[in-house]
């Protein structure tokens, strides 16, 4: 399984700023929307930023596939990329 915690972590935080943001200042309806699309942004940019660097925290082994050399995690029987038989490996 494959973990992005960096992407999960920052979500948490976009989401707490927001709710803090609007539980604790007095903002108008055009600020709340203005901040949640702005977070949203922020979010979106630092979820692919983070994906896009493989900032992944691996909690089994991977195999690498014979066929097209992308890793696949050990425990599968076929290459999650390629669909190679992973038993040759």
């Amino acid at each position: 399984m494959r973990l992005e915690w960096p992407v999960y972590a920052f979500t948490a935080c976009v989401f707490l700023t927001f709710a803090l943001s609007v539980q604790f200042l007095s903002l108008g309806d055009g600020a709340v929307v203005g901040l949640f699309v702005l977070l949203t942004v922020a979010y979106a940019w630092v979820a692919w930023l983070m994906v896009k660097q493989k900032a992944v925290l691996e909690l089994h082994s991977y195999t690498a596939c014979n066929t097209c050399g992308e890793l696949t995690p050990s425990q599968g029987k076929y290459c999650m990329n390629c669909g190679a038989d992973l038993d040759s490996v």
